[in-house]
């Protein structure tokens, strides 16, 4: 984040019914224990005091003198008490007007006495009946806060009220810091917003002490009534109520009016009014800052705050937003980029009744993503070195992840940020939401970490379907399936998930004819992902969708690439020099074999170049881009695929009897020994000339281990694993080529598959793996980790790329199960962590199957996989359609991990 000018502090508020048990709090053990363990825990996750709401209702229930008497007090104190043994600060809220009205959990009302008591109470002044509250044009009123006109009557009883708390809390001083005032509804810095029967906001201006004010003020500065409405351009013969019932239409009328592309032109009489109405909030924010400070005994050194919407709801347009702003008295834009210069408004009137230093909370970040308005207004703070804390509006924002990614991008760019206020302890608290991980993000921002998710969290993604259109029986792509998808979406990115992976299928974008793409069908993706802040992990598919374990989808690549590759290349005789051929003769058309790299390996440059070229201007979306680097896009020969032998689990076929393949043996070997005597003496060969050094007999390899004691097998063997290894040190390496410039910080992914039967066979160990080319066996080979997968990652990532390149592997949902063909999923998932680590690069996991997601084991197995130290930093699950199917568990798992794991 942003260098802060001040110290970070982590706050949090007391639990919203907390003030209902205050009466209790004094004398009940049980209660005082439970806050202490709940106090203590906060204090471990590194917050550094908690909010506590003052309520004067507690304190003062029957009649203002309530407060004069230490009995009132009594709750507080021992609340006091708890949080200073737990060595927290304690930060006093004093909210001059009702709260949470919206919530009945956290309503916080004035006294019973308040509305009826004082206009009948003064002395020497006649108030009018609706003096206190705030009043619209139909004459209702409005109990959400005291009216600002009614400040000289009710701020005495304030003050009598502060006076208690700083006569009883003395001994406290050194533990507040900060004491916060809440000086307008929801304790935010603002004019009611009036609306009721889904009608629009209503001016809450019509009081007989409101249009009082208005004509007072005005006749002031313009010295009569007369300049007055020639200098606001308004009819003679208008009363003050129906000029600012005129003034309230153009109000109205702002909705649906102010775009970039069209300013809506304010009267001068909406503008004159504006200044006034802004000036009562501001002139009111200055007596009630200049109250309490009258009241802060010297010896107390702390600040004072004030707290400030920055939005109005989690709804609403952006001009919506902006309207809202003029009715809360904030600012009355006529320009879509118009200045914000009401906190230089505020601080100079503040500047002149208190000199102690000052804060101010700013809430509703976390819905202003995306807001230039809010950007000006946060612009205005950091030319004002005005140091600010960061509050949610609401407790959702704990819980929903884009709505909290949303407020800390948003405050990590500010220089003057000064710390966070959430709400509230018990939801932060939770161990089954997401609060105990958003209090570990904060203290590591606190202590100059960084802001970056990928960095300072795991990562959670989500495998798209193979395409949208096998959601329905007609494998047609409907609107529907586009509804049901973004619906999916948009649970998704609410629980945590960041981003969606999905296969961009070579065969159709640009199967019909060669050099010409359609992503029409990744362009629409794109934009429901956009839509939801959700990322996007695009995966260059250059093998066939189709055929492998649960694939519900069937796409050839580009059927044309077989006979163009053959027409323009006069020595490969048949298709099958461009396919894998296996030990039993069959040929794998899922994927180009590696031994015809040189002739496709343009074709997917080209690719690559059309995608990059395409997506340019969303790379800021795009949180990876994966390379296929053979069958399902992972990097292994089809040696297990259902072309060959099937029926797991076994040993898998051997890919490489096609004649280029032969051909390269050949030539490996003259160009390793040099003369045909040399392979004789290294192998225990018998032939005059390397074209008679045949492949190892397959059966007689395996059946007796020769693959593991046979020079030659070895050999075989090692060629076999190293040609599949340059391959895919190709593709990457070309990859990187073309994903630079505004790609460039993009990392590259590629995925590893976990080839976990067979590894612990007594007759033939690891040999699945094997004949799938991920390892090159040797004499000591057994279920053991003797450092394969680091050769394996050693060889393929060249050191200059591992820092950009990320690698997934399968698996991470398995156990052990020598039962059953002899796997050891849960041995490879460790010793691949391990090699990961050892080599440099960043690891990603998957499950292998859906299967497993459907019980709690194999949810056990991906936490243990995520937690181990060197484990993986993320997963990306298989696969969407299976969290949103009849079954609730996976989904209600998924989003306990991430709760858990972030």
């Amino acid at each position: 984040m942003a260098k802060s000018h001040y110290p970070l502090a982590v706050w949090l508020y007391a639990p919203a019914d907390l003030h209902r048990l205050m009466y209790a709090l004094a004398s009940d053990l049980t209660l005082q224990k439970g806050l202490t363990q709940k106090f203590t825990h906060a204090r471990k996750l590194g917050v550094d005091g908690i909010i506590v709401p003052i309520s004067w209702r507690i304190v003062a229930p029957f009649h203002p003198d309530n407060a004069n008497d230490a009995k009132s007090w009594r709750g507080y104190r021992m609340l006091f008490e708890l949080l200073r043994s737990a060595g927290l600060n304690i930060i006093p809220e004093f909210n001059f007007a009702t709260s949470g009205l919206s919530d009945v959990r956290q309503q916080q009302l004035m006294p019973d006495w308040f509305w009826g008591y004082l206009p009948h109470c003064a002395a020497q002044k006649q108030w009018p009946q609706d003096c206190l509250k705030y009043v619209d044009s139909a004459g209702r009123d409005n109990i959400a806060a005291p009216s600002p006109w009614a400040s000289e009557l009710y701020l005495p009883f304030v003050g009598q009220w502060l006076k208690g708390f700083f006569q009883f809390f003395e001994d406290f001083a050194a533990h507040v810091p900060h004491i916060m005032l809440g000086v307008g509804p929801e304790g935010e810095l603002r004019h009611p917003l009036l609306k009721r029967h889904g009608k629009p906001v209503q001016l809450p201006v019509f009081s007989a002490l409101s249009k009082a004010d208005l004509e007072q003020q005005m006749r002031q500065r313009y010295g009569s009534k007369k300049a007055w409405y020639e200098q606001w351009q308004v009819q003679p013969e208008l009363s003050t109520g129906k000029l600012l019932e005129q003034v309230q239409q153009e109000f109205v009328g702002l909705y649906g009016h102010i775009s970039a592309s069209e300013p809506f032109q304010l009267s001068s009489a909406a503008k004159g009014f504006f200044d006034w109405y802004q000036g009562v909030l501001i002139s009111h924010a200055k007596t009630c800052v200049g109250l309490v400070d009258e009241q802060v005994p010297a010896a107390w050194q702390t600040s004072l705050g004030l707290r400030l919407p920055t939005t109005f709801s989690s709804q609403g347009s952006e001009q919506d937003q902006r309207v809202l702003a003029a009715f809360a008295g904030l600012q009355l834009s006529d320009q879509p980029d118009q200045e914000f210069d009401f906190f230089s408004k505020l601080l100079d009137g503040l500047g002149h009744v208190t000199q102690r230093a000052l804060r101010l909370n700013v809430t509703g970040l976390e819905h202003a993503k995306h807001s230039h308005r809010v950007s000006h207004w946060l612009t205005q703070l950091k030319q004002l070195d005005l140091p600010i804390i960061a509050e949610n509006a609401g407790i959702d924002a704990l819980a929903e992840h884009p709505t909290w990614d949303s407020l800390i991008q948003r405050v990590t760019k500010q220089p003057t940020m000064a710390g966070w206020a959430l709400r509230d302890l018990n939801s932060a608290l939770d161990r089954q939401s997401a609060g105990p991980f958003r209090l570990r993000q904060l203290a590591h921002l606190k202590h100059g970490g960084s802001a970056d998710p990928q960095q300072s969290r795991k990562i959670f993604r989500v495998m798209g379907p193979l395409h949208l259109k096998v959601a329905n029986q007609k494998l047609l792509l409907q609107e529907e399936n586009w509804a049901e998808f973004e619906a999916q979406i948009k649970k998704l990115r609410g629980i945590g998930v960041s981003a969606i992976s999905t296969d961009l299928w070579w065969g159709l974008i640009e199967g019909p004819q060669p050099d010409v793409f359609d992503w029409s069908y990744y362009d629409r993706m794109l934009e429901v992902l956009a839509a939801h802040d959700m990322h996007w992990v695009p995966i260059l598919s250059f093998h066939q969708a189709g055929g492998n374990v649960n694939d519900d989808f069937m796409q050839t690549i580009p059927l044309w690439l077989w006979g163009k590759i053959l027409v323009a290349h006069p020595e490969l005789e048949s298709v099958r020099d461009l396919q894998y051929v296996s030990e039993s003769g069959d040929s794998s058309m899922e994927y180009m074999s590696l031994w015809a790299d040189q002739y496709v390996l343009p074709y997917y440059r080209r690719f690559m170049e059309a995608f990059a070229e395409h997506y340019r201007a969303h790379a800021h979306l795009i949180d990876e881009i994966n390379i296929s680097l053979g069958p399902a896009g992972e990097l292994r020969y089809p040696s297990y695929n259902a072309h060959d032998w099937g029926n797991y689990p076994n040993r898998g076929t051997l890919q490489c009897y096609s004649r280029p393949a032969q051909q390269d043996w050949l030539n490996y070997l003259s160009q390793k020994y040099r003369s045909p005597e040399a392979m004789n003496y290294a192998l225990g060969t018998q032939v005059r000339d390397f074209s008679e050094v045949a492949f190892p007999e397959p059966e007689e390899l395996f059946n007796n281990k020769q693959y593991m004691h046979s020079a030659l097998g070895r050999e075989f063997l090692y060629w076999y694993q190293q040609a599949l290894v340059n391959h895919g040190k190709t593709i990457l390496q070309c990859a990187a080529t073309v994903f630079s410039g505004p790609m460039s910080h993009v990392p590259l992914g590629i995925k590893v598959p976990g080839i976990h039967w067979e590894v612990s066979d007594p007759a033939m160990p690891r040999a699945a793996e094997i004949t799938a080319g991920l390892i090159a066996p040797h004499a000591n080979m057994g279920p053991q980790n003797n450092g394969e997968y680091a050769r394996l990652l050693e060889d393929l990532i060249p050191k200059a790329l591992r820092s950009r390149v990320v690698l997934h592997f399968t698996c991470l949902e398995m156990i052990n199960k020598d039962y059953e063909g002899y796997s050891r999923a849960e041995d490879l998932v460790n010793w691949m962590a391990d090699a990961a680590a050892e080599v440099g690069v960043s690891l990603m996991g998957e499950n292998a199957l859906a299967g497993e997601l459907y019980g709690k084991q194999g949810w056990a197995q991906i936490t243990r996989a995520l937690e181990r130290q060197p484990g993986f930093g993320g997963i990306t699950l298989l696969r969407l359609q299976n969290l949103f199917d009849d079954h609730p568990l996976p989904l209600q798992q998924l989003k306990a991990l991430i709760n858990r794991e972030q």
